[in-house]
């Protein structure tokens, strides 16, 4: 157990819509689990934790992935013995005594005097309350968005449907069929606010259960996961768990700060991605089908987005938890065979956000790896051949201006925005189709690939010593050029941040360097971290953020800049990626502000733990990691195949 109590699930989530520490909430869940619980503070925005505040609204059963894209099929449960009904609930609670551990809370609201305590399932999860005993009648409220309700026996049936409304399709929606079991007998009422359960008993054990898939499907995961269990057993059942994923790195260091911070960012990296999918009656994984809504066979994972994850996240996975990715993979194949695509931030349908279709990358890190092999591995690559080969015609499905990038072998900033950006992508994402042509022997689609993977050298403008936008006539955008702009041609950075993308080739990048590429880098690390806002019409979080980092350009609070001090590695003087990484994850820690950053879906607790024992893949598909003086004293990887 001592790993898991060094996780601090509050780690990072001291957040606002200006300046980010993280920007996640802690999770009561098992790894991938298909539900996570915690406590709201604030349902009025996407930002409803703050662990400051002495306020308590509910347990908060939640599927978001980030502020940035909200929730779906989320429920709030609290206790209350107030005869008013009030539309936005909230009371005192104790904060300085409440216990957040990855499979377990307890919490007591002072206001009603209770105590409210959670331990999840895989589907499940136990919801206990104990009022203090004064024989007034207590209330358990439950709260979910759009929904309708029915009673089975003495089970309440719910459906609620999805409150970000972007995910809808053709006026359809992900439903969320909740099954709820109270251990005591109730009155269910309904009022203005959703469903109250009364009683005069002091104990009020709620077992749920959901599914995406049908209200007998929830039956099932209900039946299988807590029907028959304790609070107790499921509690244990779920540490135990817990215990096996954080076993699976044992760091040593005579800094416990060190290792709080690398078990919390490795409780991170296994929450995510999410499972979608359900286990049958007779132990069949099915999976909703976004696009149908209907019930499929097989696989399905969500709440990822590749272009944050594709760089840590499955690298880190690749090492320690192959049975998953390739469960993940499979998945993922299973996405392209329901809607077409594969997709490129799923949430739990396909959102159209962030450039290049780096899913490529992960794709192909499973085949070179082989992580997938046989028919398997031959479908995933036919479908990301499928990215580099069609033009899409909906937005969000496919590469963005294929047609242009394959025509000028750029994409042209008059065609789409963050243009910059959407090449380097492609030409990376043509580098992982070459080498998964390679490795399944298909030749000829590999060395046509690997031409395409040199495209990022028709954007490289000597006069300035940066890669920057052209347009259809291969013009430069500006005649003076603002090295601190950021957007534009370029994503959530200026040219500092973005310009040195080209991570399946830093020899060929020094190449147009002249050979002094590692100098450049040694500017960027020395510059001052300052910025214009350039396309973006405020200062946005991310700037906020390298300036307080202040860390010359390269800014580790975000993705693009994560491969940076590894390319002195690439260039032969792992010294200097050694100092500056040391340097970097310094400002980390176990804290509620202890990222520099978005944590975007483990892929910043990835960065800590992969820099934490010195290994980064700067190029996934490649097979490459490259090296630095481990920042921890000790570390013993455990491999599947021992």
């Amino acid at each position: 157990m001592k790993n898991y109590n060094r996780v601090n699930p509050r780690m990072g989530t001291h957040n606002a819509f200006e300046y980010s520490n993280g920007n996640i909430y802690p999770a009561c869940a098992v790894p991938r689990g298909l539900n996570f619980f915690t406590i709201q503070t604030d349902g009025r925005t996407t930002w409803f934790y703050s662990p400051y505040s002495m306020v308590f609204q509910g347990i908060r059963l939640t599927h978001m992935p980030s502020p940035w894209l909200g929730d779906y099929g989320k429920l709030l449960m609290y206790g209350t013995r107030q005869e008013k009904v009030e539309p936005l609930y909230w009371g005192s609670y104790d904060n300085e005594n409440v216990v957040f551990e990855p499979a377990y809370i307890n919490a007591y609201v002072r206001r009603d005097r209770y105590r409210v305590e959670v331990t999840p399932t895989d589907t499940a999860a136990i919801v206990r309350f104990t009022f203090d005993s004064e024989g007034t009648l207590n209330r358990v409220m439950l709260v979910p968005d759009e929904y309708d309700y029915e009673l089975d026996g003495n089970a309440i049936i719910i459906r609620t449907r999805q409150c970000a409304t972007y995910k809808y399709r053709d006026g359809k929606g992900v439903v969320e069929y909740i099954r709820i079991l109270p251990s005591v007998e109730y009155k269910l009422t309904e009022n203005e606010c959703g469903l109250a359960i009364e009683t005069k008993e002091d104990v009020i054990e709620l077992k749920i259960a959901t599914s995406f898939i049908s209200d007998a499907q929830a039956k099932i995961n209900f039946d299988r996961e807590v029907a028959e269990k304790t609070f107790e057993e499921v509690k244990t059942d779920a540490e135990r768990i817990w215990c096996d994923k954080l076993s699976k790195i044992e760091v040593s260091d005579e800094d416990e700060k060190k290792l709080s911070t690398f078990y919390s960012c490795l409780y991170r990296a296994f929450l995510w991605p999410r499972k979608f999918y359900e286990r049958d009656a007779d132990g069949n994984p099915i999976h909703l089908n976004t696009s149908t809504f209907k019930a499929e066979s097989g696989y399905l994972y969500t709440d990822n987005g590749f272009w944050d994850t594709y760089r840590t996240l499955y690298p880190l996975l690749s090492i320690i938890d192959r049975a998953s990715y390739a469960e993940m993979a499979e998945g993922y194949l299973g996405y392209y065979k329901d809607t077409g695509w594969l997709p490129k931030w799923v949430c739990p349908v396909n959102v159209n956000c962030m450039p290049g279709m780096l899913v490529e990358a992960t794709m192909g890190d499973a085949i070179t790896k082989e992580i997938v092999k046989g028919e398997l591995a031959e479908e995933i690559f036919r479908a990301m051949l499928k990215d580099g080969e069609v033009a899409a015609e909906v937005p969000g499905e496919g590469r963005v201006a294929l047609t242009e990038y394959r025509k000028y072998g750029y994409v042209p900033y008059t065609v789409a925005k963050e243009s910059v950006n959407e090449t380097l992508d492609n030409s990376f994402g043509d580098y992982c189709i070459a080498r998964a042509a390679e490795k399944l022997g298909y030749n000829d689609i590999a060395k046509k690939y690997f031409a395409y993977s040199k495209n990022y050298k028709n954007l490289f403008d000597k006069s300035t010593g940066f890669i920057r936008g052209k347009d259809e006539f291969g013009n430069f955008r500006d005649e003076v050029f603002d090295q601190y702009a950021w957007g534009r041609d370029y994503t959530e950075g200026s040219v500092w941040q973005n310009g040195f993308g080209v991570y399946h080739d830093i020899k060929g990048l020094d190449e147009l360097y002249e050979g002094h590429l590692s100098e450049k880098i040694d500017e960027l690390m020395a510059a001052p971290p300052i910025f214009n806002i350039g396309g973006y019409p405020r200062e946005i979080h991310e700037m906020s953020e390298m300036t307080a980092l202040n860390y010359g350009q390269c800014a580790i609070s975000n993705q693009p800049s994560f491969h940076i001090p590894f390319i002195y590695s690439e260039l032969g003087e792992p010294k200097k990626t050694t100092y500056h990484l040391h340097n970097l994850l310094s400002k980390f820690n176990s804290g509620f502000c202890g990222y520099p950053g978005d944590e975007d879906n483990g892929s910043l607790s990835s960065f800590y733990v992969l820099s934490a024992i010195g290994l980064y893949q700067t190029a996934p598909s490649s097979n490459i990691y490259q090296c630095a003086v481990p920042y921890v004293s000790r570390a013993v990887i455990k491999l599947e195949v021992g």
